[in-house]
């Protein structure tokens, strides 16, 4: 009995099939028009393998989004300056041709200065954004506000006062919240700081500020005290912002902070004078949250970003012709 069990264990028998479920099955593929033995529901361990997380997310400085903020700091200073310039015109009957003499002289002072610069700049690092001051466009300007001068005093004569200052308010806001700001935008990616210059296109900005300065000026008494009004609100509100953006484009630092704080102090003098130091601690308190507040409120929010960016297997699909 134990040869004959040797015997048949020594034997050759028939070879052994593996079964169909043994077989080794293709390796799955994210590719979604092959056909492949998977469930549709299937969902591979390699799936998410290359997912990369946050890979273009910018890492920004503090201290220069700070110096960005002071830009809707010295915009919504300007708008200030018109207002607070109008009150004095109208409750108090301050002259309102030295302001517009005023800023007339610094208007011409700042573009010829960024225009002697402008051209100093190399041709190959000059932007397509020319900085130079068109005389004829401003003297037509001039003439076109001489002629609809009296026009534009009895704008508002039959609506009641409080409508008109409810306008500009809400005129005032709108201006804030779509002004084209062109922040120098300053971020660190790694170990390299990198800026970004956008375009200054105040295209509705402008139509809101011209808009707001003629609705304050319906409200004065005589048609020299509109004319020199919206003069001295279009060189304010529209030309300095424009200046302001050809200084910092060409980097002329120092003069940026100069008309910032030259501006801001002009504002807080007016407040004072005006309002009192009790609405200027307010403006303090508000001014502090816009520079410092909003910044460190930018970055905390950073925390939160979470973008998602996954390499997919890119395949020509063969169309069948027949």
């Amino acid at each position: 009995m134990a040869n004959e069990l040797l015997i048949r264990q020594s034997s050759p028998g028939p070879k052994h099939t593996p079964s169909p479920l043994l077989r080794r099955v293709p390796s799955w593929k994210k590719l979604l028009y092959l056909k492949q033995s998977y469930p549709d529901n299937y969902t591979d361990k390699s799936f998410l393998s290359q997912l990369k997380r946050n890979t273009t997310v910018a890492k920004y400085s503090y201290f220069n989004l700070v110096d960005d903020f002071c830009l809707i700091l010295l915009y919504i200073s300007s708008l200030l300056l018109v207002v607070l310039m109008f009150s004095g015109i109208y409750l108090h009957r301050w002259n309102s041709i030295l302001p517009t003499i005023v800023s007339s002289i610094f208007s011409i002072l700042g573009f010829g200065i960024v225009q002697i610069y402008d051209k100093s700049v190399k041709p190959s690092t000059r932007p397509s954004q020319s900085s130079e001051l068109n005389l004829k466009s401003f003297i037509l300007i001039i003439f076109i506000l001489l002629i609809l001068s009296p026009i534009l005093k009895s704008l508002t004569k039959s609506a009641a006062s409080d409508s008109a200052w409810a306008l500009s308010f809400a005129l005032c806001l709108c201006n804030t919240i779509f002004h084209d700001y062109s922040m120098n935008s300053s971020f660190i990616h790694g170990k390299q700081s990198q800026q970004i210059f956008s375009q200054y296109k105040p295209i509705l900005s402008t139509n809101i500020s011209l808009s707001n300065a003629i609705v304050l000026a319906s409200r004065l008494t005589s048609t020299s005290q509109v004319f020199f009004f919206i003069l001295f609100a279009v060189q304010i509100n529209i030309l300095l912002p424009l200046l302001d953006f050809n200084i910092r484009r060409l980097k002329l630092h120092i003069l940026h902070y100069s008309l910032l704080f030259v501006l801001f102090n002009l504002v807080n003098y007016l407040i004072f004078t005006l309002l009192g130091s009790k609405i200027l601690i307010y403006w303090f308190i508000c001014v502090f949250f816009i520079v410092f507040g909003m910044p460190s409120y930018f970055l905390f929010l950073q925390r939160y970003k979470n973008e998602l960016q996954g390499p997919w297997d890119m395949h020509k699909p063969i169309i069948n012709k027949n």
